[in-house]
């Protein structure tokens, strides 16, 4: 796509973006990078003081040109909502807050202050679209309102599944029926729906059956991520060991108990050594996380890092570990994937085989794909990448013809298309309407 000779703007609520960090805050940070190049000029929203959030990284913030805006409201955190009504703090009674009355979810403090500066920031930048990405969904109810004022363009992202989100715990039939009609409201106005895998936008389809109103744009790499490998911080005692690196979060459906599993049984039966292995899990969870037990003490749990250390983990790894189980979604797609493509390690991709994410793997031969759950794959997988690290052969065959696909400025490109589509849909609608007045 050539750059737009004319620049507009786009208004971008974003709740997690720097100083918060983590894959959430990555996707509103790398449009706004970007777009300026494709003729957009974003101007961000997002809270002054946000809740609790694992991942701070202020250090993104560098990225942006100096130029871009940032208006940070105001906002009604949780916190303060849950010690109103429960000084005593007791976690049972918090509990019983969030599922009754923190709908779509805890950060519904945002919404009427964020409308309130968006309208402001609307009437003093000439806005000619608006972006939301959710989480948390409440970014979507923020749009709608301001949409539902000014007429807007509006591109709803979507970066998981919203109704059919399987940690999503309904208290009552009016809480499900709550959020079902909440989701179709923000298909139904929304002028665009981004979603970063295809199945998100299966699943939301339901309400709305515009094909031309559904787009897929995945998470994707930022080549500028992986030019500088200065690793002093990184301690040195792995170097001589097959070091295999989780960057990330687990959660309850998706523990790599398999994994260690067959590790320790290839340690058992003597087809590899304790001593040269090393698991490494970079991000917030502990070994009270893992759902099993570390028998040959081989794993390590960096804790969460600023994003830059984070890519240097994975450019020092052996091997990359890719967890998705089919109870999550046979066709999630991991935002971790593309940056462990663009690292040129190997994955070991523990996912269902018939999924996007196995797809994507095969395509750009990035790695080995064995079953989640089964013991005996995980072995063999491991062993042929351990055995092949033993042997030093040449660099892993990655197809990178098909990785630079999703280099983050191809993506954004895509992003631009869809606003300037978008725009002049509007555009011309009015004009209609204009005309049978």
């Amino acid at each position: 796509m050539t750059k737009m000779k004319q620049e507009k703007n786009i208004l971008m609520v974003a709740y997690l973006f720097p100083p918060l960090g983590g894959s959430g805050a990555l996707r509103p940070v790398k449009l706004a990078k970007y777009l300026p190049e494709f003729g957009w000029k974003p101007i961000i929203l997002t809270p002054n003081k946000a809740d609790y959030y694992y991942a701070n990284d202020p250090e993104l913030l560098k990225e942006l040109p100096s130029e871009i805006k940032i208006k940070r409201s105001k906002m009604l955190k949780a916190a303060w909502i849950y010690r109103f009504f429960n000084p005593f703090r007791l976690r049972r009674i918090d509990k019983i807050i969030k599922k009754i009355f923190l709908h779509p979810d805890e950060q519904i403090g945002w919404i009427p202050f964020a409308f309130f500066s968006g309208m402001n920031m609307i009437r003093k930048h000439n806005i000619d679209a608006i972006y939301s990405t959710s989480g948390p969904l409440s970014s979507h109810l923020i749009a709608l309102l301001i949409k539902k004022r000014t007429g807007l363009t509006w591109i709803a992202e979507f970066r998981d599944e919203w109704f059919e989100d399987p940690r999503l715990d309904f208290v009552t039939s009016f809480h499900k029926r709550l959020h079902y009609r909440l989701e179709k409201m923000i298909i139904n106005n929304a002028d665009r729906i981004v979603t970063m895998a295809p199945v998100f936008a299966r699943l939301l389809s339901k309400h709305n059956g515009n094909s031309h109103k559904f787009f897929t744009i995945t998470a994707g790499y930022d080549p500028k991520d992986f030019t500088d490998d200065s690793s002093s911080w990184y301690k040195e005692e792995n170097m001589q060991k097959f070091v295999t690196v989780f960057n990330g979060v687990f959660y309850d459906t998706f523990k790599p108990i398999s994994f260690l599993q067959a590790i320790e049984e290839l340690i058992d039966e003597g087809e590899i050594s304790q001593e040269e292995v090393c698991i490494e899990f970079v991000g917030p969870n502990t070994a009270n996380d893992i759902g099993t037990k570390d028998k040959h003490g081989i794993c390590k749990f960096i804790g969460f890092v600023p994003r830059k250390k984070a890519i240097q983990c994975l450019s020092r790894a052996d091997v990359l570990l890719l967890l998705l189980s089919r109870e999550r979604g046979k066709d999630v797609i991991p935002s971790k994937i593309f940056e462990y493509m663009a690292s040129g390690k190997p994955i070991l991709s523990l996912i269902p085989k018939d999924g996007d994410s196995a797809s994507i793997i095969k395509k750009t031969n990035t790695g080995i794909v064995a079953d989640f759950d089964d013991v005996n794959e995980i072995k063999d997988a491991y062993l042929a990448l351990y055995q092949r690290w033993k042997k030093q052969d040449l660099p892993w065959k990655t197809n990178w013809k098909e990785v630079e696909k999703f280099d983050q400025k191809n993506l954004t490109s895509q992003f631009a298309d869809i606003l300037n589509q978008g725009v002049h849909s509007s555009k011309c609608l009015m004009t209609q309407e204009k005309t049978k007045k």
